[in-house]
């Protein structure tokens, strides 16, 4: 080949982080859905509570608009869950339900695309992630939003969701790909108080204490999607989810604009 061959400059791999946010984590497939488009996919994604769920599915082969049909096919936080014990207002049986439902085995092997999984361990107040072995415990773990689900016990050690002390999970990821997306969508929709119910209280409280942590991270992205106004859909209900996705689909689609990429030619109009 002589001296002046050139090797092919590798395509860069492409990291993908998404946060928690209870049902506000649907958002996350219109991201999904944008970032195809754009020729953005991602080759190895991290998450947490509602992030981590969204990414297993992904990773297994779900496209967006399946994994659409899937939550509109799905029934999330019903009164038949309500259970109000003393470890959380609802049972976890229909998160556990919907892995059942749709993963083959319990066992990250099954996924596609690297996944890292980030769940709160109670006792030493840390952060674990979850990359192998089995798979539904850890999602189950990782989505506990305290008090609402029950703490998951696994070996010797109890859990609660990853969002608590990291809901923007980019570490375990962030040395392994060369272009890191984060999608946050907990931005704060600044309601009038007399307006609260009790669980917009909650939502607003959770995410007050836990927005300092995300957005210092949002300088290690090189894309950093935080759609505005997001807390004004709730953690807890599908409602407004098609106008939710919308909107978080077409801000993507602005950003990524702004920033210079351009939608491939055969990508599906939303």
């Amino acid at each position: 080949m002589g001296l002046f061959s050139f090797k092919k400059k590798k395509p860069p791999v492409i990291g993908l982080t998404l946060s928690g946010g209870g049902m506000r984590g649907i958002a996350h497939i219109a991201v999904l859905k944008a970032l195809e488009e754009y020729n953005l996919k991602p080759h190895i994604i991290s998450g947490t509570s509602a992030g981590s769920i969204i990414a297993a599915f992904y990773s297994f082969g779900k496209t967006p608009d399946e994994m659409m049909d899937i939550v509109k096919q799905t029934t999330f936080f019903s009164r038949s869950a309500l259970k109000l014990s003393k470890n959380g207002i609802f049972s976890s049986n229909f998160i556990l339900k919907l892995f059942k439902d749709y993963f083959p085995e319990d066992d990250f092997n099954i996924l596609k695309i690297p996944v890292y999984v980030a769940a709160t361990e109670m006792t030493h107040g840390i952060v674990d992630f979850f990359s192998e072995g089995e798979l539904f415990g850890p999602l189950l773990a990782s989505s506990s939003v305290p008090f609402i689900l029950p703490p998951v016990r696994m070996g010797d050690k109890i859990y609660v969701d990853g969002g608590v002390l990291d809901n923007l999970p980019i570490e375990p990821i962030i040395d392994k790909c060369d272009f890191l997306i984060a999608s946050h969508v907990n931005s704060i929709s600044y309601d009038e108080l007399k307006k609260m119910s009790l669980m917009k209280e909650f939502d607003r409280i959770l995410h007050l204490a836990i927005a300092k942590s995300v957005y210092s991270k949002a300088k290690h992205c090189q894309i950093f999607l935080d759609p505005p106004k997001m807390t004004k859909f709730s953690l807890f209900s599908k409602n407004y989810m098609d106008e939710m996705f919308q909107q978080v689909y077409d801000y993507t689609c602005e950003e990524l604009e702004l920033k210079g990429y351009h939608k491939s030619l055969n990508a599906g109009e939303s």
